[in-house]
């Protein structure tokens, strides 16, 4: 009989090896990307999710030639933690999650891209840096913002070629509707999108009575049927389903800060009936593992605290 699955360990194993992967680099005097524990919650949906993706992809029964890893918003590699207690722990940032699984889930080229130079040159100097660990993969370093992303993933979506794309905007502003539908009209793509909840729904609560905040809605929307709602849960709801227009599964995943306080949700979309099967195995994972949880197994992993085992 398969054991039942327990969070707090899962969630210590996996942010073990993450943590152990990057010590070579945590002190490296690099910008940081700086977050909260809560952030460590998609990149572990990514992490379980990346390897999945190239078993389904590179099978045989399949005849895909090449598979690309796309990071529209790449940052510098390493998340660090505003949190006092932890303010000296770096954990990978998507970047790196996936190049982390390179040996046993290769891609054929990474294409990383920011609008900012120093996040772009300090990833490629900490992947430089982690090739003992890592190895030599094939990168692609692109100091281009949103737009131009979804466009050069476009010069690639030749037959045969399949993506999985990581959509991790900071707000909103930058992610045009119709830039988003270009990529979801990609019929081999996998998308893993964060839709900024929170600030969405504050934004929301203005955006009738400021044309411009109501003109980013509408462009970020594609329409202005947002005006129909106003809690973020129903946004994310709405979006999930505009994105379920061009892709055959689609799934929302709530990330807290704390407690029932929603801050973003992730939204896969695919058309692989593997790939719905993953994310829905994923998202089981993820309702089980709640943010203090993530930020206990975080402070035992680096000695901040004892096991929690050791309490009971």
């Amino acid at each position: 009989m398969r054991k039942p699955f327990d969070p707090y360990n899962w969630s210590k194993t996996r942010i073990t090896t993450l943590v152990d992967k990057i010590q070579s680099i945590k002190n490296d005097g690099l910008d940081v990307s700086y977050g909260e524990v809560w952030s460590i919650k998609k990149h572990l949906l990514l992490d379980y999710y990346v390897g999945a993706f190239v078993r389904i992809i590179s099978s045989k029964r399949f005849n895909f030639k090449k598979w690309y890893y796309v990071d529209t918003h790449c940052g510098s590699g390493v998340i660090g933690f505003k949190e006092k207690t932890l303010s000296n722990e770096r954990f990978p940032g998507s970047p790196l999650i996936v190049a982390l699984r390179g040996s046993e889930f290769p891609f054929h080229e990474y294409v990383f891209s920011d609008i900012e130079q120093t996040s772009v040159d300090t990833l490629k100097r900490r992947l430089k840096a982690l090739e003992p660990t890592i190895g030599k993969l094939n990168y692609s370093f692109n100091i281009i913002d949103f737009a131009k992303t979804v466009a050069l993933v476009e010069t690639k979506n030749q037959h045969g070629n399949a993506f999985l794309i990581f959509v991790d905007p900071t707000g909103f502003t930058e992610i045009n509707w119709s830039l988003m539908e270009r990529l979801l009209k990609i019929g081999t793509a996998d998308i893993i999108f964060t839709f900024m909840t929170y600030g969405i729904a504050f934004n929301r609560s203005k955006a009738e009575g400021d044309p411009v905040t109501a003109q980013s809605f509408n462009e970020f929307f594609g329409n202005d049927n947002w005006k129909n709602y106003s809690d973020g849960g129903e946004l994310a709801e709405l979006y999930r389903k505009q994105m379920a227009k061009f892709k055959t599964h689609t799934a929302l995943i709530p990330v807290y800060q704390t407690g029932e306080r929603l801050l973003y949700h992730m939204i896969i979309a695919t058309n692989s009936r593997g790939g719905a099967n993953v994310f829905d195995s994923a998202k089981k994972v993820m309702d089980e593992t709640t943010t203090e949880l993530f930020r206990d197994a975080l402070k035992v992993v680096t000695g901040k605290t004892k096991d929690l085992t050791d309490y009971f």
